[in-house]
């Protein structure tokens, strides 16, 4: 670990403490990618991991909600989700069994560790990944949040956090762009 943690914030995230969370998780990875690996998070970054530090596994708690972080990735790309998907993509559903997460689902924990509504939405991560990384830091497995796009959960997993059993693969299949648009409008 290169950056340092602020030591305040170590202390407000960790009044918060953890819950427990399972349920049905979402992610679409390129057809080559783990499932279960979060070393692309760990190489690049994301909201919730400073690039470089450590891996997170990003899941979605619907598949509505997984595709608009599609629709986000696409737009931060360039791209459209179609053009995006001409590449071979899965969707994965995975179970998450008893993880413990730091829930930052009320705007009351949100602002006990220092973030509002605008930190987790605007492409600005520097807050977001300074919570993560003390979340991390503190052994929590999972931070569970309001997703940026404003449908549905994000459950940033910890990939060191993680033991086994408590992610693990139900389905795969093809996401293509008619997949998508489906899951957009059915969803």
């Amino acid at each position: 670990m290169t950056d340092a943690l602020d030591d305040d914030l170590v202390e407000s995230v960790d009044s918060l403490g953890t819950q427990q969370w399972s349920g049905t998780c979402y992610r679409y990875t390129s057809a080559m990618r783990d499932p279960l690996s979060g070393e692309g998070a760990r190489r690049f970054g994301g909201r919730w991991n400073k690039r470089g530090l450590f891996s997170a596994i990003y899941l979605s708690d619907s598949e509505k909600a997984c595709m608009v972080e599609l629709e986000r990735a696409a737009a931060v790309a360039a791209t459209t989700p179609q053009n995006k998907l001409r590449a071979p993509h899965k969707l994965h559903h995975i179970i998450a069994r008893d993880l413990s997460v730091l829930d930052l689902r009320s705007a009351a924990a949100q602002l006990t560790v220092g973030l509002d509504s605008t930190d987790l939405t605007n492409d600005d991560w520097t807050a977001c990944q300074q919570v993560g990384h003390a979340a991390w830091f503190l052994h929590v497995q999972a931070i569970l949040v309001p997703s940026a796009g404003g449908v549905g959960l994000v459950i940033t997993a910890y990939e060191q956090r993680i033991k086994p059993g408590q992610l693990d693969v139900l389905l795969t299949t093809d996401l293509t762009p008619a997949v998508y648009e489906r899951l957009c409008v059915d969803s």
